[in-house]
């Protein structure tokens, strides 16, 4: 792969496609500690945190990707 032929908007939409999957994950994992038998493990990971961040972030890069790609060039 030539990482020299990628445009701004393939930077910006693989990005957010990584932030979506870390999204993705993050919710997962916080469905799983909520749904926990033993309310004694408790996790060091605030997961709800994590997958709003990611969420915001993905939000944000495909956003802006879907800008670079509608917009005309000059």
């Amino acid at each position: 792969m030539d990482f020299d032929a990628l445009t701004t908007f393939d930077e910006f939409a693989a990005a957010g496609g990584i932030a979506l999957v870390g999204a993705v994950l993050s919710a997962w994992r916080e469905r799983r500690h909520r749904q926990r038998t033993d309310l004694d493990r408790v996790s060091l990971v605030s997961w709800s945190l994590l997958s709003a961040m990611f969420s915001m972030l993905a939000i944000i890069l495909l956003a802006t990707a879907a800008k670079l790609h509608f917009t005309a060039v000059r």
